[in-house]
C-alpha cells in the first residue's frame, strides 16, 4: 500500500491496525514540524530532537487515545509541548551561569579594530557583572527573556509563577540594570 496518497486519518486508522509502516508514514510527514516546536520551546538541538523521539513514542503507545475530531498534529504537538515544559521545568534556571550569556548583535571587528574588540569586551563584562547583582529572582528572569528567548507565558510557566509576576520582575530587573548602568556610567566605567 502507498501511503503517501493517505489522508492522516487512512494513517492513523491503519497505524491503530497496528501497521507500522503507516505510523513510519506519519513520523515522517510530521517529524519536520515537530523538530520546529521543540527546537523552538527548549532551545537546544540534542535535547528537541530527544524530546521530539519521546513524543512520537508516547504518541504510538496511546494512539487509540487520538480523537479524530481534532487535527492528528494539534494532538501530537500537545504531547511535545507537555514533554518539552517538563524538561524546562527540570533545568535549574536559579544556577544560569553567566558565563554563557552572549551580548546579542555584537559587532564583529577586524584584527585592524583591537581597541574595538576590547570596548566590546569591556561592556560584555559590565553587563554580566550588573546581572550578577541583581536578586536571583530577577537575574532569573532576565536571561530566561533576554538570553533564552522565552515569552512571557513560557517564563511563567517554567519558573512556576504568575504572569502577572514575571511582568513585574522583568520590568523591576530592567530598572534595576539601567540604574547600575548609570552609575557605572557615571564613574567612567562604560563607553
Amino acid at each position: 500500500m502507498e501511503f503517501r496518497e493517505c489522508e492522516v486519518g487512512a494513517l492513523v486508522q491503519a497505524a491503530r491496525r497496528g501497521n507500522r509502516d503507516a505510523y513510519s508514514e506519519l513520523v515522517s510527514r510530521f517529524s519536520a514540524a515537530v523538530y520546529r516546536l521543540a527546537y523552538r520551546l527548549l532551545r537546544n538541538r540534542e535535547e528537541a530532537e530527544d524530546a521530539c523521539q519521546e513524543a512520537f513514542l508516547r504518541a504510538y503507545i496511546r494512539l487509540e487515545t487520538y480523537d479524530e475530531r481534532y487535527a492528528f498534529y494539534t494532538w501530537l504537538s500537545t504531547i511535545l509541548t507537555n514533554i518539552c515544559l517538563r524538561l524546562l521545568q527540570r533545568r535549574d534556571w536559579r544556577t544560569l551561569p553567566l558565563d554563557d550569556v552572549v551580548l546579542r548583535e555584537a559587532p564583529v571587528f577586524t584584527e585592524e579594530e583591537p581597541e574595538m574588540v576590547v570596548l566590546a569586551q569591556e561592556r560584555a563584562d559590565v553587563v554580566r557583572t550588573a546581572l550578577s547583582k541583581l536578586p536571583e529572582a530577577y537575574r532569573q528572569m532576565v536571561v530566561l527573556r533576554h538570553w533564552h528567548d522565552l515569552s512571557y507565558q513560557e517564563i511563567a510557566h517554567v519558573t512556576r509563577q504568575s504572569l502577572a509576576t514575571v511582568k513585574v520582575r522583568l520590568h523591576r530587573a530592567r530598572q534595576m540594570l539601567a540604574v547600575q548602568m548609570r552609575e557605572r556610567q557615571a564613574q567612567g566605567g562604560l563607553a
